[in-house]
């Protein structure tokens, strides 16, 4: 099998973004063997397929999950396409590929479309997020931010363990497209995910959904504790790979929004001849 391929590295998080078709009963089994070349450190895999809702372009994951650092790369990769083909357009002004901007994507796990900021002047990438939907507690009391595609355990002041890793997965995790563990200490970050379609375990260099899912809970504890209150907030995470930033603010009726991102780096595409 032969793959257009492209590496994206959001703080870290190498994607691996496929360009090729591929069906979607092959994707998972693609994935697990892209993620096993040493070459690529790829973390996780996202391929490129048609868009339903109008957007710029559309990225399912391989397992079907929402992927808060694929869609910012995706949407990098998509803008900044955009913006070479302007500048290709304009003969002789300031290239349109240095200019920031926004651009709206599709990605597995999201209902909707996504708007994701771009800067490449400082490559840096901004997403629009899912927000979660709802709160339960496992029978430890780590309490787990159920969102789209994807749903994290927040585990505070703890290292990374691979028993209590292994035992949440099988209790909590695998009824979900995705499931991460997030051990947090202070404003450090460890990410830890399980895809059940490909039946992968990465200790991630960092996380995006993640990332907005730790600053939701600790956001939402100190509006607990201040009362309501209209002030965005933003949460600076050391991660593995880098920072991860997210930014939370209220509308005008109270409901919370975010944006996660920080910055990233897209390399050379290249042609991957993949075993049958």
């Amino acid at each position: 099998m032969e793959l257009r391929l492209i590496m994206a590295d959001p703080a870290g998080n190498r994607t691996a973004i496929v360009r090729t078709p591929v069906p979607a009963e092959l994707r998972a089994e693609t994935a697990a063997k892209i993620m096993k070349i040493q070459e690529l450190r790829a973390e996780q895999v996202g391929f490129e397929a048609v868009p339903r809702l109008g957007g710029a372009g559309r990225l399912e994951m391989m397992g079907g999950e929402f992927c808060g650092n694929a869609a910012r790369s995706f949407g990098f990769l998509c803008f900044s396409e955009r913006q070479a083909a302007l500048s290709a357009g304009n003969s002789g002004t300031s290239p349109a590929s240095e200019a920031g901007g926004s651009i709206l994507i599709e990605i597995s796990g999201s209902k909707g479309l996504l708007r994701v900021d771009c800067d490449p002047r400082k490559g840096t990438a901004f997403s629009e997020m899912p927000m979660p939907e709802r709160i339960e507690y496992s029978g430890e009391g780590f309490p787990l931010i159920i969102s789209e595609g994807i749903a994290h355990m927040v585990i505070e002041d703890m290292e990374p363990d691979s028993g209590l890793i292994h035992r949440m997965i099988e209790r909590c995790g695998k009824r979900f497209d995705a499931f991460g563990l997030q051990f947090l200490k202070g404003n450090t970050l460890i990410p830890v995910v399980y895809v059940g379609a490909s039946e992968s375990l990465v200790y991630e260099s960092s996380c995006g959904s993640g990332s907005l899912a730790a600053a939701w809970y600790l956001d939402s504890r100190i509006r607990k504790v201040e009362g309501e209150t209209d002030s965005p907030a933003t949460y600076r995470f050391r991660e593995p790979g880098g920072e991860i930033i997210v930014h939370l603010s209220p509308d005008e009726n109270g409901e919370l929004h975010g944006t996660m991102g920080g910055g990233i780096s897209l390399e050379e595409e290249i042609l991957l001849n993949l075993p049958e």
